[in-house]
């Protein structure tokens, strides 16, 4: 639950002057709900826990939705409607407002102009970033860029910056496409954004959390463009893109903490959902009977949203015995699937990268890139990178539920990434939370052709969210926080590694320097989490700093930076900040670049913000296009 200490609590440190640091007797049944049942969760115990400052930000009606039905759901089935708003009361000094208040808009002079349409046969939008990876393959390389360029990436300034409301991270990756960006958000709004102006055309609510990013796609079966995204209770959806209106709405999972948190993909026949859970968090209670979760790949029909084929990445779980303190438990479990799916025609596959397992026995499905059938689901062949990690948040905590294997919890979280190298071999790009760094071949069961160490790996260390290839090299972002764990090797290499895609010999270097100020609330270092971007010449990276940044291809010269660690003025009113840069990475598209910043979990810094750059002679009329794009 969202739970800190007492000195933390709302009430010690509201800004509201007619709020008492007196508790009355609602806040103080809050204080005692809290004290009761998940104190340690957010002192420590659970790092991913967002920090007590993250806290002080949220309103309580965000906090009773996350009681009640959201990420700490499971945690609080306990507590009645009345005692969750006595929670939410005592953390943030504010009862829950009977009527929601109303968003500043900013809608567009004309929301029903519809944007531009230019595809390819297969049904890939040209001309702008309409997916996670960017293209088919996820190499998140955007060939066609030719306004930032090396020599015009210095000359980059904000262009306009969107808020979103209630809010303390922005996972969601934008897709943009024909004068339209589209984005979800944390309280589950997709937007349709004008890219000259960020004003509003369009927004449809989903039903939770929108994490990845949505898949625009032209489907030839309909003649219409839509919009696929998944949202956290594992809905799926399809949306008309021009219009935002619901084509189709899909359950996908039955297990109660199902989630969605990677983004889609999608051909004309089928949107492949990959699905994970956050089983992990009530798994280190000791009465929580661990684990019933198998990660899953959903394959759903693009025209009606019936469920195609379903494959699960284990075996359904069966009792296992009893933990050290008597509660049952069963396996295998886990094995999410936390990344977009790779889409590869010629073979008529889609590959697959894997989690942890979550209870014991681990599976040889684990840490693993699979390729499954787009047809039928079946899989033709595992690769496996990583045996016998089996890990959830009992180990941290050092409770009865951790599995025996008490595994280094190496997900594979990134996509793989189908490129063809300059010597014109198709392989598969690989990395891992590890450090490790792979390339398979495609043709050949998925054989690791070579594999390199590039970081030295954690819990929180190695490859998270995304690599980035044009071909000539694979640009590694690392993360490499000092929170290590007995599976690390080697010092930390926080930074951008450029390999040779060929052979996985390292090209150039670039370490970054920890320059975070001293006596932040929230965790700050360089290393780069988010996926990686680039285009002809440039790589743009992200850290958890804040600091996002462009390098040269060549030899990872830094060209530009920007802190996004600050307040902005939005386009929409709403109040912006910029925090850590953390699993959405820049997007390129059509002279502009994109990126979210702020993320609230693992001690982060939170951040509410879209922020749009190009080239300065580009921003000068950006003020006159922004009133000539909205309503007065």
């Amino acid at each position: 639950m969202l739970f800190v200490t007492m000195s933390g609590a709302g009430f010690a440190h509201a800004d509201n002057e007619q709020v008492s640091a007196t508790l009355d007797n609602e806040a103080a049944n809050g204080k005692r709900l809290f004290d009761t049942h998940c104190l340690a969760c957010h002192t420590g115990a659970l790092p991913e826990a967002p920090q007590l400052a993250a806290l002080q930000i949220y309103s309580p009606e965000r906090i009773v939705t996350a009681l009640n039905s959201g990420v700490m759901s499971t945690q609080a089935l306990m507590l009645s409607s009345r005692e969750q708003h006595e929670v939410a009361y005592y953390l943030t000094g504010k009862k829950v407002a009977e009527k929601k208040s109303a968003e500043p808009e900013f809608l567009c002079s004309d929301p029903t102009q519809p944007a531009g349409k230019s595809s390819d046969p297969a049904g890939d939008l040209l001309w702008g970033w309409t997916g996670w990876g960017g293209t088919a393959g996820n190499q998140r390389f955007q060939s066609q860029e030719t306004t930032i360029t090396a020599a015009t990436a210095p000359d980059l300034k904000l262009k306009w910056a969107f808020g979103f409301a209630d809010t303390t991270r922005v996972r969601a990756q934008p897709t943009v496409h024909a004068g339209r960006v589209y984005i979800g958000s944390q309280a589950g709004t997709v937007y349709a954004l004008d890219s000259e102006s960020g004003c509003v055309h369009w927004q449809f609510q989903a039903a939770a959390e929108v994490r990845g990013a949505v898949k625009l796609l032209s489907h030839a079966a309909s003649d219409k463009q839509v919009i696929l995204f998944g949202d956290f209770k594992a809905n799926a959806y399809a949306l008309d893109a021009e219009s935002g209106e619901l084509l189709w709405q899909q359950k996908v999972h039955d297990h109660p903490l199902a989630t969605i948190t990677g983004s889609v993909a999608a051909d004309q026949d089928h949107v492949y959902v990959p699905v994970s859970s956050s089983e992990v968090v009530p798994a280190a209670q000791e009465g929580y009977e661990c684990c019933s979760f198998r990660g899953a790949v959903v394959a759903v029909n693009i025209s009606t949203g019936d469920i195609a084929w379903r494959y699960y990445t284990t075996p359904a779980p069966q009792p296992t015995g009893k933990s050290s303190v008597g509660t049952n438990q069963f396996g295998p479990s886990g094995a999410p699937v936390w990344s977009s799916p790779t889409v590869d025609g010629k073979r008529d596959v889609v590959y697959i990268t894997t989690g942890q397992n979550y209870s014991s026995p681990a599976t040889g499905t684990s840490d693993a890139v699979i390729a499954l059938g787009r047809k039928d689901g079946k899989p033709g062949w595992i690769s496996q990178v990583w045996a016998n990690d089996a890990w959830n948040g009992a180990c941290s905590r050092k409770t009865a539920n951790c599995p025996k294997e008490d595994g280094p919890d190496f997900d594979i979280g990134a996509s793989a990434m189908l490129s063809k190298t300059s010597d014109g071999k198709e392989l598969l790009l690989v990395g891992q939370k590890s450090g490790l760094v792979y390339a398979m071949d495609p043709d050949a069961q998925g054989k690791i052709i070579w594999q390199q160490r590039v970081g030295s790996g954690g819990t929180m260390g190695g490859v998270h969210w995304g690599m980035s290839t044009d071909g000539e090299r694979l640009y590694v972002g690392i993360s490499d926080l000092p929170t290590r764990n007995p599976y690390a090797e080697g010092d930390p290499q926080p930074g951008l590694h450029a390999l040779d895609p060929r052979n996985g010999e390292i090209i150039w270097r670039k370490l970054i320097e920890n320059s975070c100020p001293k006596g932040l609330k929230f965790l700050c270092f360089p290393g780069i989490s988010a996926a990686v971007s680039s285009s002809p010449g440039v790589v743009f990276a992200g850290g958890l700093d804040g600091m996002l940044r462009a390098f040269d291809a060549t030899d990872g010269k830094v060209l530009w930076e920007h802190l996004t660690r600050r307040d902005y003025e939005t386009v929409n009113g709403i109040a912006g900040n910029g925090g850590a840069i953390e699993a959405a990475g820049p997007v390129i598209a059509d002279g502009q670049l994109y990126v979210t910043s702020g993320y609230d979990k693992w001690g982060e810094l939170p951040g509410n913000v879209l922020l749009v750059f190009a080239p300065e002679e580009s921003t000068e009329n950006t003020e006159e296009t922004q009133s000539s794009a909205a309503t007065e």
